[in-house]
């Protein structure tokens, strides 16, 4: 027996030199089984894709919703230019006439505001540098809506163009980019409650040309009747449709992008179109409104004011009495006439805004033709200038002609380039003019010190 292997042998008992092993301590839980090890997926080929063949469809910064209701405006002032206003059988208001006259036109300019909003900062403003850059932007957009505006104008157009209107609205704006929300809306509340009023002053006391589409030959000819008819006796009198743009600027200083904020807008633009509806029938069916305007008004029968009421006044209002600002109908201008459409247009934007959030794709079509509204309208006021007295013969035909080429054509044109070509341009050219007169800080420079 080997004696080296007993322990009564201290040898045996001694521990092996180094350092002890970890003793693993027991916190009552059973011993956790070791991870198992799953490789990585095989990497296989991406599927196709529009975006990954072409590139993305669009700018993944702007908001779809936005551009669909710029669409559906677009849509609106094509069919108001093209198709009959009337039915021909009863001589009454077609559905399409009071669907969308002088309602497309205040969504648009509402979207003008909101696109103020957008290129300042949104619902977070830009401050010092970035927003005078903006500021000097905004104006170079403007000088050029305006410019190409009078210059369409100098071709005879038939029907009645925003654009130089819209033009002299951006430039209004700048001063207002760094006003608050609060202040924007009662900026907007005094130009709906007085803007009709001066409107209404100014034509009974003051005697001027109306120009139907003011352009350079007017400006030149006859400036203060153009300054006049830009300001307060045109189709989009600056003093009234101003409320417009600030509204749209209030709205764009809301963050658009949640739920919230865009079951509001549909909630108030309700609100609001009941109110200008409700009050002006109210007053003129009820309160002897209608009687008012028969009496005093010489010249109107009863039809020649149901007709303003239904298809807008020629030129500007009536003034024999006040009684003309409770009239709510289309171009009329007056303060009902104003929350009607700007309720109208909160409305369609908050609803474009909430469908778009789960049917984008079933509204592309749409929504390329909402971004780039400018070149798609210069090409429909250009139709006039081409096709002569077609349009006019076969107004159906061309309308559907109009829309089907409008929607294809963006489309394409986004899918292949992205921006619109004339927006392109002027997004451009209002870059460079921006960093000219406010250029970039230089960069500092790094000095080695020994």
């Amino acid at each position: 027996m080997d004696s080296s292997a007993t322990p009564e042998d201290p040898k045996a008992a001694r521990p092996t030199p180094g350092p002890a092993a970890i003793r693993p301590i027991w916190d009552g839980e059973k011993a956790a089984p070791p991870p198992v090890y799953t490789p990585p997926p095989e990497p296989t080929a991406p599927k196709w894709s529009k975006d990954l063949a072409f590139g993305p469809a669009r700018n993944p910064k702007r908001i779809t919703g936005l551009d669909a209701a710029r669409g559906c405006a677009l849509l609106g002032m094509v069919a108001v230019h093209i198709l009959p206003a009337a039915n021909s059988y009863t001589g009454r208001p077609t559905f399409v006439w009071g669907i969308f006259a002088g309602h497309s036109a205040a969504l648009f300019a509402v979207l003008a505001g909101i696109t103020v909003a957008l290129v300042t900062g949104s619902n977070n403003p830009y401050k010092g540098q970035k927003m005078r850059r903006s500021r000097v932007s905004l104006a170079a957009r403007a000088a050029v809506i305006l410019l190409l505006g009078l210059a369409l104008d100098e071709l005879h157009l038939p029907v009645y163009s925003i654009l130089p209107y819209y033009g002299l609205m951006f430039f209004l704006a700048i001063p207002l980019t760094a006003a608050r929300i609060r202040t924007l809306l009662a900026v907007a509340a005094g130009f709906a409650t007085l803007g009709p009023i001066l409107v209404f002053f100014t034509n009974s006391r003051l005697h001027y040309t109306t120009t139907f589409n003011p352009n350079f030959s007017s400006l030149f000819s006859l400036p203060g009747d153009t300054l006049i008819t830009l300001l307060v006796g045109g189709t989009y009198p600056l003093v009234t449709w101003m409320s417009y743009l600030c509204l749209g600027l209030a709205i764009g200083r809301l963050n658009l992008r949640w739920l919230l904020t865009q079951v509001r807008l549909i909630l108030v633009g309700a609100g609001l179109a009941f109110v200008g509806s409700f009050f002006s029938t109210f007053l003129i069916d009820y309160l002897g409104g209608f009687t008012n305007l028969y009496y005093y008004t010489d010249g109107y029968d009863a039809e020649d004011i149901i007709n303003v009421m239904d298809y807008g006044p020629e030129g500007h209002l009536p003034t024999n009495t006040w009684w003309w600002l409770a009239v709510n109908g289309p171009h009329t201008d007056t303060t009902f006439d104003l929350l009607t459409s700007a309720g109208l247009a909160m409305f369609v934007i908050g609803a474009f805004l909430v469908v778009s959030r789960m049917l984008s794709h079933l509204l592309l079509p749409l929504i390329a033709a909402g971004s780039m509204t400018l070149t798609l309208y210069t090409a429909h006021l250009l139709t006039f200038v081409v096709t002569g007295d077609s349009i006019s013969n076969f107004p159906v035909g061309w309308f559907f002609a109009q829309v089907l080429f409008a929607l294809l054509f963006a489309s394409a044109w986004q899918l292949a380039r992205g921006t619109g070509p004339l927006e392109s341009l002027v997004s451009r050219f209002c870059r460079r003019i921006s960093y000219v007169f406010v250029p970039k800080p230089p960069e500092p420079v790094q000095v080695e010190t020994r």
